[in-house]
């Protein structure tokens, strides 16, 4: 395999764990943020700690690399 193919298998490569590795960033960001803020003391009055856990456990970030610029 030649430095060519071996360059472009990389970066194929690297560009989708770089999706991947932002996206349960910003996942495990948004759900620390939702614990430090007000409305984290709401949810657990209403629902509990155990499900309040949950709830948070199922907010995951959705990053979309294929969107076409206008």
């Amino acid at each position: 395999m030649g430095k060519g193919k071996r360059l472009k298998k990389l970066r194929r490569t690297s560009e989708a764990s770089f999706s991947d590795k932002f996206q349960e960033t910003f996942t495990r960001n948004f759900q620390k943020e939702v614990k430090n803020s007000e409305l984290w003391d709401e949810i657990v009055a209403q629902y509990g700690e155990k499900r309040a856990l949950e709830i948070i456990r199922e907010c995951k970030a959705e990053v979309k690399t294929d969107m076409e610029i206008k």
